[in-house]
């Protein structure tokens, strides 16, 4: 029932998803006569179960209080059936801070995790890099800013293969004494870790993709996050402004299409909740059915990974991971 659109653009991106060869079973937590209508009738389609739910979080609700409050909201309901083994994660679009609290509360932290972080993917020059944190934990610490790379490490090596990460750290300066005292103390952390730790990364530096992994806390993280998605925003806007000439304008536009297509967070899916014990998926408020198809691609490969199984071994150590 969440994001902008709700069931119209979540069932067809489900139906997408099932019938572009993901192979799993799908549940479908709101309210059963909407979802039943976009689907064209309830029990329409194989694969597909709908869990009527009667209550919903709004998106300017307390998170921790809301969670508590609302027993039967789909994302309060989906999280209680991944904790007791229904289901094997859980999607959705629905309020940011619900999705972390209800993860926290219902889900719990893994192990050797004090806190969960957002991460997630933009494109660079290079490819892709991973940010963390985007937006869970405002305030922190050297010895939470290393958890989260190991963390981000972690999920390179299990969803995209990469034998040894290039881990960076956001700073306004490469050298190691720059920036805060949390910039400094993490530089240091990072140094002395098992992590493949490439250095401070300048602000001016980000899209160029000099890291596979970029560690910041989740105030700045999600700034960067909104700045990069407001690029192609800015364009558009420009080119609609009149304030161009027509050569101009017709050169923005081209540029324009190549730049939205490198930064739609569509093909991203989401952005996993990383340190929970499950998979937990956040996506973006105004996610389209090709988001929510990339989406569940993402959760269906985490959970045959056993992701989180493999994040709680980064965080036990060099032994762990071996493990």
């Amino acid at each position: 029932m969440g994001g902008d659109v709700g069931p119209a653009a979540v069932v067809p991106g489900v139906l997408a998803a099932l019938h572009g060869g993901v192979d799993c079973d799908l549940v479908l937590y709101g309210q059963q006569a909407r979802v039943a209508a976009e689907l064209g009738g309830a029990g329409a389609e194989p694969g597909i179960e709908i869990i009527d739910c009667n209550q919903e979080i709004p998106m300017d609700a307390a998170p921790a209080q809301a969670v508590r409050a609302t027993p039967d909201s789909p994302i309060v309901r989906a999280m209680r059936d991944q904790r007791a083994g229904e289901v094997d994660a859980v999607v959705s679009a629905g309020s940011t801070g619900a999705m972390v609290a209800a993860s926290l509360l219902i889900l719990g932290r893994l192990p050797a995790a004090e806190r969960p972080a957002i991460a997630t993917f933009f494109p660079t020059v290079r490819g892709e890099t991973l940010l963390l944190d985007a937006g869970a934990n405002t305030q922190t610490t050297a010895e939470l800013l290393l958890s989260f790379a190991r963390m981000g490490d972690a999920y390179c090596r299990a969803m995209h293969h990469v034998a040894s990460p290039a881990v960076g750290l956001l700073n306004i300066g490469s050298e190691p004494a720059k920036g805060n005292d949390l910039a400094v103390q993490t530089h240091q952390a990072l140094r002395g870790s098992e992590l493949n730790f490439v250095g401070n990364v300048e602000g001016n530096e980000v899209m160029v993709g000099e890291c596979d992994v970029l560690i910041t806390d989740g105030f700045t993280g999600n700034i960067v996050l909104k700045f990069v998605e407001g690029v192609a925003q800015f364009l558009n806007a420009l080119a609609r402004s009149g304030r161009l000439e027509p050569q101009e304008l017709e050169g923005l536009k081209a540029f324009s299409v190549a730049i939205k297509r490198r930064f739609n967070y569509e093909i991203y899916g989401g952005a996993p909740l990383l340190g929970v014990a499950g998979v937990s998926i956040i996506c973006h408020g105004r996610s389209s059915a090709l988001a929510f198809t990339h989406a569940i691609r993402v959760a269906d490969q985490q959970v045959r990974c056993r992701l989180p199984d493999l994040i709680a071994g980064a965080l036990s150590g060099p032994a762990g991971r071996e493990g």
